[in-house]
């Protein structure tokens, strides 16, 4: 809860003062008004019984006067009650006040919410996937227990000085019945999925769309508009985080990430191949101590045609020594029609081998495998790899491996076409006279 009071709109119902909410309440000490808006208010308290600092929050009266409403309450209250996760906000009770207010009582979180932090200065990428990443986490644990959010926002989304995140505001969730939604499904409607907006039936997707939504808005300082805007507009990252916020915000759920947990794994590998694109060179060693090197005889000084045949023929070679690096494992063996990579199947000594010597002969796939562990340990699908968080997380990191794959035979690609015309070229090397030669 943000120590500042924040209004985002006007409330809409008389808001009880401290004095009024300690005569309802005597078992807390009201401290003060933390925020207030349409639905409803929040205070913080202290319960000396248990020595503790809490958030209480209550509705509007007329919410508790309606029998039906009053009765969901109490069942989604003890629902979420139940949500004891590290990124949740913990419900502790709830009840109705004399004054008919329906109240939660909550845990007290010394932060900001992610609203202020978008707009009072912009996040890193580093920052924002790593939030991000801990929302999805929270939307995985409720999801399993049944639960939806509906009303995932900046606002509900609070983060300490740790940069930890508590979603809360849980106060418009509800059990995943399956239900349609009612005429007025409440909600914030730059974050709702068309089928909140629709009246349909919704489920847990709804909170994946608004999740999608919120880091687009981490990412550009804005919620999206229509037809949306690239990210790449707005920040310098990459245009997949563009393709993750299209599938997770798709107007079709049956086309969106079906699990939180999946679109954390794609987060987290999207962030793990910009962090390696973006990591400066390694140290090199301290170099041994030498005895001083012997005078050397001066250099031969070769004429400039001589220069540019020895250039152009050290450029052939590294060329080609890179070409047999990289097709050194399809080739090695047999040729292409035996190679894993080319559409036949490994063979058991080459599976040993390749994992014997994952880590010395590919870093930067060893630390991608590395992430997926982490990704099983975040969502808990280590402990049950049976589950469907399971089986999205071997989806999503089959699909990176295999783009993976697919960008370095890319790579590889284009070097055997720039080596094959760097040797005809008669004069120097350059790109410009490479695109002069393919004209």
């Amino acid at each position: 809860m943000p120590e500042e009071t924040v209004s985002a709109e006007p409330p809409s119902f008389d808001v009880p003062s401290i004095e009024a909410m300690s005569a309802y309440l005597p078992q807390f000490k009201f401290e003060k008004l933390a925020a207030c808006g349409g639905m409803g208010a929040v205070y913080k308290a202290y319960q000396e019984s248990l020595d503790r600092r809490v958030a209480v929050k209550i509705l509007p009266p007329e919410f508790g006067a309606e029998k039906e409403f009053a009765d969901r309450f109490r069942v989604e209250a003890r629902a979420m009650a139940k949500l004891n996760h590290t990124n949740i906000v913990g419900v502790y009770d709830f009840g109705i006040t004399g004054g008919g207010h329906l109240y939660l009582v909550m845990e007290w979180i010394e932060g900001k919410s992610l609203h202020d932090l978008i707009h009072k200065g912009s996040l890193s990428l580093r920052k924002a996937t790593n939030l991000a990443m801990q929302l999805c986490e929270a939307l995985s644990f409720a999801h399993e227990h049944q639960i939806i959010h509906r009303d995932i926002k900046p606002g509900n989304i609070m983060v300490n000085d740790a940069d930890h995140v508590k979603v809360a505001d849980f106060g418009l969730a509800r059990p995943n019945t399956g239900e349609a939604e009612e005429e007025n499904p409440f909600g914030t409607p730059d974050y709702a999925a068309p089928e909140i907006r629709g009246g349909s039936v919704v489920d847990h997707r709804v909170d994946i769309y608004a999740a999608g939504v919120v880091l687009y808005e981490m990412l550009t300082g804005r919620v999206p508009e229509e037809p949306r805007r690239s990210v790449t507009e707005f920040a310098k990252v990459s245009t997949r985080w563009d393709d993750i916020i299209a599938k997770a915000t798709h107007a079709d759920r049956e086309k969106r990430y079906q699990d939180a947990g999946e679109l954390r794994a794609y987060i987290n590998a999207a962030m793990k191949q910009h962090a390696e694109k973006e990591a400066p060179p390694a140290p090199e060693k301290e170099k041994e101590k030498r005895p001083p090197a012997p005078p050397q005889k001066p250099a031969v000084r070769l004429t400039q045609q001589q220069q540019l045949m020895l250039l152009l023929g050290v450029v052939v070679v590294v060329m080609g020594g890179l070409l047999a690096l990289i097709f050194w494992p399809s080739s090695h063996g047999g040729g292409h029609g035996s190679s894993a990579g080319a559409g036949g199947e490994a063979t058991p000594a080459e599976v040993r081998q390749v994992m014997q010597k994952l880590e010395q002969t590919d870093a930067e796939l060893a630390r991608m495998v590395n992430s997926f562990a982490e990704d099983w340990a975040a969502t808990g699908a280590d402990k049950n790899p049976g589950s469907p968080t399971a089986e999205k997380l071997r989806a999503a990191q089959h699909a990176t491996v295999l783009a993976k794959a697919k960008d370095r035979l890319e790579a590889a690609r284009r070097a055997e076409i720039v080596a094959a015309e760097l040797e005809k070229l008669k004069g120097a090397p350059s790109i410009k006279a490479l695109k002069q030669a393919a004209e």
